[in-house]
C-alpha cells in the first residue's frame, strides 16, 4: 500500500444515533452531511469528531524512532513526548456518544412505553414458557378427547 493512498482514505468515527442510539461507523468526509441511519431510518447531520484522528502510523512509527535516535530534533522529540503522553491519558466519554441498544419509545393512553429487543436468557425464559403452556394445553386436549370417545354409551334394547 501507497503513503498516498492512506492519505486520500477517509478516517473512521464513531457517530451515535441521535434516535436509536446505534453505533455507526462515519468517514471523516462526511462531517455536516445529512445521514441516515440504517437500523431506525433516522435522519441527522454527521457531527465533528469529539477527538482528532491520531496520525497515520507510518507517522508515529518515524515520529517514535526520531525521538529514540541519538541526536534527534526538538520537535521530533516533543511530538514523540505528546503523543505518548496522550495515549496515557484517560479518554473522557462524551455522553451523546454513549452507545445504548436501539429503542423504541411508544406512547399510550397510560404513559410512555420503551420497546427494546430482548435478551437471549429472556428469549431462552420464554421459549421455556411457551413449550410449556403448549404441552399442558396438548394433554388436556388428549384427555379430554380420551374422556369423551371413551364413555361407556348406553346399549338399547
Amino acid at each position: 500500500m501507497n503513503i498516498l493512498d492512506v492519505a486520500s482514505e477517509p478516517e473512521l468515527f464513531a457517530v451515535a444515533c441521535p434516535k436509536c442510539a446505534a453505533a455507526l461507523a462515519v468517514g471523516d468526509d462526511l462531517v455536516g452531511a445529512l445521514a441516515v441511519c440504517p437500523v431506525c431510518d433516522g435522519r441527522f447531520l454527521v457531527p465533528e469528531p469529539e477527538m482528532p484522528p491520531p496520525p497515520p502510523a507510518v507517522a508515529r512509527s518515524s515520529a517514535a524512532q526520531g525521538a529514540s535516535a541519538a541526536g534527534a530534533d526538538p520537535a521530533w522529540r516533543e511530538m514523540a513526548t505528546s503523543l505518548t503522553e496522550s495515549a496515557s491519558q484517560p479518554v473522557e466519554r462524551h455522553r451523546d456518544m454513549e452507545f445504548r441498544e436501539p429503542t423504541l419509545t411508544v406512547e399510550t393512553e397510560e404513559g410512555t412505553l420503551e420497546l427494546r429487543r430482548l435478551t437471549d436468557e429472556e428469549k431462552r425464559i420464554r421459549r421455556g414458557r411457551r413449550n410449556l403452556i403448549m404441552l399442558l394445553v396438548g394433554t388436556t386436549i388428549l384427555i379430554a378427547i380420551t374422556a369423551l370417545l371413551g364413555r361407556d354409551k348406553p346399549k338399547k334394547r
